[in-house]
């Protein structure tokens, strides 16, 4: 709740600034939000398609509007709103199918809080003195601020298994993405300019998470809100402070240059070269310069992008790494493999050009680091690691602790058994259980990643007992 009050306080404090220009208010209200999912999932439609249903939440945050007739009919609202997004699943599983997985059934629930900017076009139309009709419509864009997921498992003897994790963002496969928009509508009733009430409907354009398989992932709400205005609107003394004569996006009481098209950064006089410096007062008009020099740039008598007064050989075309000088001829090779230290990623091992100077790991810890990764074992349906792998970890805390050049790229993975979402929060958080145990054990963290694939990348067949055992394991990579 403090992230909300302190998005609904920054919202009041912005928008508070522009009463000369705008009515603002605050408003908020409750809506049923839901997702609308394609895919190509063999047997998605029957066996998970019903099961969803939709999440009741609420939104809040700041509103404001600028009218563009004299009347005030037609405006353009926006608001800054902190809005909660999500939906609901629950299956139970006929007792053929418990018995074989274990799970009678799920129950799962998704929350994806964004901080959303609508902007509507809206026109009023008078019903009485006091009442206007509001229509509106336009688009939003959304900054994804934080989720919650939680899944509760129930077996055949009905124990329950509960998980709380949060949402992987990014551009990558199987994550959520930081941005979402799309288009929204509103209609309802303004009272006395100081309350409005309106029904609200909003669609996302774009895919909100990005799956491992064909598929499109879009939020859809509808709900009711009440905004209370706190100013009322001042049309006319708005459109005067906003008076841009020559166009340039500078209103004519700020710029100095008013019959000429300029920038912000110059009071609105022309600045060609875009350095911020107008060009009535810029020595070096057409090259983006530095204002302690009038417009000009830094001197550079050699050409080399470094500038003479940070350049220790002005007058020989060098290097950043070496201050403006050129290398040596021949460059410093502490390790004597043919790679200068300047492009040697291992400057003290002798190595290979392809591995940027790095030694190509050794067959001895490659065998090492699979060794390991056969001995690592956890709980069942847990991130808990069992103690008779603490052995094998050791040892390959040992071996990054004795090679302090090398990484580790950790790896989990599982069979195809059970719900996709589950594998790949099950596999992510054993990888990361490894990192920490070895972090305790000495080995520097930027040292390592910890990656959940669940059962993208099976190296056996699923339809075995065998091949499933197979794939449910972990996998040490060590490198360079």
């Amino acid at each position: 709740m403090k992230k909300i009050y302190l998005f609904l306080v920054c919202s009041l404090l912005i928008l508070s600034q522009l009463q000369a220009q705008f009515k603002f208010g605050v408003g908020g209200g409750v809506h049923n939000s839901f997702v609308q999912e394609k895919n190509n999932l063999p047997g998605w439609n029957q066996d998970f398609k019903g099961y969803y249903s939709q999440y009741t939440g609420f939104h809040a945050g700041a509103y404001a509007e600028y009218a563009i007739d004299k009347k005030a009919n037609w405006t353009v609202q926006a608001s800054v709103l902190y809005n909660m997004r999500g939906r609901n699943f629950s299956k139970s599983y006929d007792s053929a199918k418990s018995f074989i997985t274990d799970t009678s059934s799920i129950i799962s629930k998704w929350r994806m809080n964004y901080a959303e900017l609508p902007v509507n076009l809206v026109y009023r139309i008078p019903v009485s003195s006091n009442v206007r009709l509001i229509v509106g419509a336009g688009g939003y864009a959304g900054l994804y601020l934080n989720s919650k997921t939680s899944y509760t498992l129930y077996n055949g003897s009905g124990e329950q298994t509960h998980l709380d994790n949060t949402l992987a963002t990014g551009d990558q496969v199987n994550k959520y993405n930081k941005f979402d928009y799309g288009v929204n509508g509103l209609a309802g009733f303004d009272f006395n300019d100081k309350i409005m009430i309106t029904a609200n409907y909003a669609r996302s354009l774009s895919d909100f998470y990005t799956a491992s398989y064909g598929g499109s992932f879009k939020h859809q709400s509808w709900g009711a809100s009440m905004v209370v205005w706190l100013t009322k609107s001042k049309t006319s003394k708005a459109k005067e402070a906003a008076r841009d004569s020559d166009g340039d996006g500078v209103p004519d009481k700020d710029d100095l240059c008013k019959d000429e098209k300029g920038t912000p950064a110059t009071n609105g006089c022309p600045d060609t070269d875009g350095d911020g410096i107008p060009d009535n007062i810029d020595k070096c008009p057409g090259i983006p310069g530095l204002s302690h020099l009038s417009g000009c740039p830094l001197p550079d008598a050699d050409n080399d992008g470094i500038p003479d007064e940070e350049d220790k050989c002005p007058d020989v075309a060098g290097v950043k790494e070496l201050d403006g000088c050129p290398l040596p001829p021949p460059p410093p090779d502490t390790d004597g493999d043919g790679v200068p230290d300047v492009e040697d990623k291992c400057p003290t091992k002798a190595g290979t050009r392809e591995n940027k100077g790095c030694p190509a790991i050794d067959q001895t810890f490659e065998e090492d680091f699979r060794k390991a990764a056969r001995g690592i074992r956890f709980d069942v349906n847990s991130d808990n690691i069992n103690r008779s792998s603490f052995e094998a970890l050791d040892r390959v805390a040992q071996l990054m602790i004795e090679n302090p050049e090398m990484s580790l790229d950790i790896e989990g993975h599982t069979d195809n058994t059970g719900s996709v979402r589950i594998n790949q929060v099950l596999s992510g958080r054993r990888a990361l259980a490894i990192k920490s145990y070895l972090v305790s054990k000495g080995v520097s963290a930027d040292r390592m990643t910890a990656t959940g694939f669940g059962s993208e990348k099976p190296i056996a067949d699923n339809s075995t007992e065998k091949g499933r055992a197979l794939n449910r394991r972990v996998e040490l990579k060590a490198k360079y």
